[in-house]
């Protein structure tokens, strides 16, 4: 789909503003703190203002740094950061990636954002297996404005939303609330696997007076870690398809006309649905039993 290596997925981007006038008895830390939400800011306006020093008369009106190219070195040193946390003590290339984040560190520090950037993907590169190569994930939006992203192959990607990123690894997803920061991600859901009946199972019924249907027929498959519920569609030979969310690996069918039926299950989460199951068939049919009374001589 895309290279994940210099990825950035966007849920929110407001607008930052340009300028910063000092108010009175404002310290820069304080000034970097109410603009960019960071007091260690301080030492990134007097770069990009040519300051020598920490005091700045009030009144002053200042440059604040382009927030894409901020947003995006924090979003690099973000991935580097746990790249690095993560990795074994001994890995091969911790030392070099260490070294690439602190020099990308003080890119930063200086405002050389873009510098700062690509050190830090550098130093993430050397301990992400994959990187370079392609990443497979989904971008869902739903009607509330929640976004749901899930990542299935390659590189790590990384969300960014409300001034906060999140790498997600390939086996992962975050589902974020609209106008807040993402989440830590969980594991994607497996697909359940049907158990009983086999596929192609025929069940046989004998009909009974005055009950419509035949049955019943249990269906049942593999639980899922991290799953809650799960969600069963049965497509019957004609008419509507039959579903039901049950919180267990089972579903005792209602009784139901003869027929061929084909059936799937998949995994809930309060986040997440899994893909389908395999699709498995199962027959019923009514079973006719012929009854011969033989000649008597009672009266």
């Amino acid at each position: 789909m895309r290279s994940a290596l210099f990825l950035l997925v966007w849920l929110a981007a407001a607008p930052a503003e340009r300028e910063v006038v000092v108010n009175e008895r404002e310290s820069l830390s304080q000034v970097a703190e109410r603009a960019l939400g960071d007091p260690k800011g301080a030492s990134e306006l007097k770069a990009i203002n040519g300051l020598t020093s920490d005091a700045v008369p009030a009144g002053t009106t200042l440059k604040l740094p382009p927030a894409e190219d901020r947003n995006r070195a924090l979003s690099a040193l973000a991935a580097a950061r746990t790249a690095v946390a993560q990795a074994d003590r001994n890995a091969a290339r911790r030392e070099e990636a260490s070294a690439k984040l602190q020099e990308a560190e003080t890119h930063f520090q200086a405002a050389d954002y873009m510098s700062a950037a690509k050190t830090a993907d550098s130093a993430w590169a050397l301990l992400s297996p994959g990187a370079g190569q392609p990443s497979t994930f989904r971008v869902k939006v739903e009607e509330s404005g929640d976004t749901t992203v899930s990542v299935q192959t390659g590189p790590p990607v990384r969300v960014r939303a409300e001034d906060k990123t999140q790498p997600v690894n390939p086996g992962q997803v975050v589902r974020v609330p609209k106008g807040q920061a993402p989440p830590a991600p969980e594991a994607l859901l497996a697909a359940p696997q049907p158990r009983t009946p086999t596929d192609g199972s025929r069940f046989k019924f004998p009909p009974v007076k005055g009950q419509p249907g035949l049955g019943p027929v249990t269906l049942t498959w593999t639980t899922v870690a991290g799953a809650k519920g799960y969600e069963v569609e049965v497509l019957p030979p004609e008419g509507s398809t039959l579903r039901r969310t049950v919180t267990t690996p089972q579903w005792q069918l209602p009784m139901l006309p003869a027929g061929r039926y084909r059936w799937t299950v998949r995994a809930l989460s309060d986040s997440q649905k899994s893909s389908a199951s395999a699709e498995r068939l199962f027959e019923l049919t009514e079973d006719k039993v012929a009854l011969e009374v033989g000649k008597t001589d009672w009266k």
